[in-house]
């Protein structure tokens, strides 16, 4: 092979290495991740004002610490006082408070009363959180339509203060049956925290506000009146 031709394949090669980078990421401002039809109606809903905080569940192994979450006063004031959509006050948020027993990876898990359903076919979530600067990592646990649970990374805690975190849904995350409209979207199954060993120590606080999602109504909306409803 002639130094001419080596060159113009190397060439080649890193020409297409970004390209293959760049589709594996996730763009969540692209709201066609997943399409699947030629139409569709998005909407911004809100999955949990988590003003029902104190009925969520949290656990994590009782050797590696101690976990309390429950219903705190408090927003980001980014968010309004009142939903504008739904009328809902937004007053309360989902505290929680670990201590630690030992540093170790431990999972904690954060669990509403029963898995929320999202309306449509979700493209991305999105949810408040105040933390603390600790490398901790959030994920949310969801259910697709046949109710296998799912879990998206949503990403690292290093950060002080609210920040709205937003992530585009898998397309691998299965939310339709072809015939069968009945079955259709995600459900909100919770979100669990994975600690780094090296700051699993003393007290942790996290708080979350506002689940949001943003999906696509387009077959709820142009359903008809008089279709069947399947599933009995």
């Amino acid at each position: 092979m002639s130094r001419t031709i080596f060159y113009i394949i190397i060439g080649a090669l890193l020409t297409l290495v970004p390209l293959s980078l760049m589709a594996q990421e996730e763009d969540v401002e692209d709201l066609r991740v997943g399409i699947t039809t030629s139409q569709q109606i998005l909407a911004d809903i809100p999955v949990t004002h988590f003003e029902d905080a104190d009925a969520w569940e949290s656990h994590m192994a009782v050797d590696q610490g101690i976990v309390l979450s429950m219903k705190r006063r408090g927003r980001p004031l980014e968010l309004p006082e009142i939903d504008p959509n739904d009328g809902t006050e937004n007053n309360f948020v989902l505290g929680v408070k670990v201590a630690f027993n030992m540093r170790a990876h431990t999972n904690i898990s954060l669990r509403p009363p029963k898995p929320i359903k999202v309306p449509g076919i979700t493209k991305a979530i999105s949810v408040w959180i105040c933390g603390r600067s600790f490398k901790h990592r959030l994920y949310l646990h969801v259910l697709d339509y046949k109710g296998s649970e799912m879990i998206v990374d949503m990403g690292l805690l290093d950060f002080a203060g609210w920040k709205k975190v937003s992530r585009a849904v898998p397309i691998t995350i299965e939310q339709e049956a072809y015939h069968s409209p009945e079955w259709r979207g995600v459900s909100i199954a919770g979100f669990s925290i994975r600690t780094d060993p090296e700051e699993s120590y003393g007290v942790y606080y996290v708080y979350l506000d506002e689940l949001r999602a943003i999906t696509d109504i387009y077959l709820e909306e142009h359903r008809d009146e008089d279709d069947m409803e399947d599933g009995w």
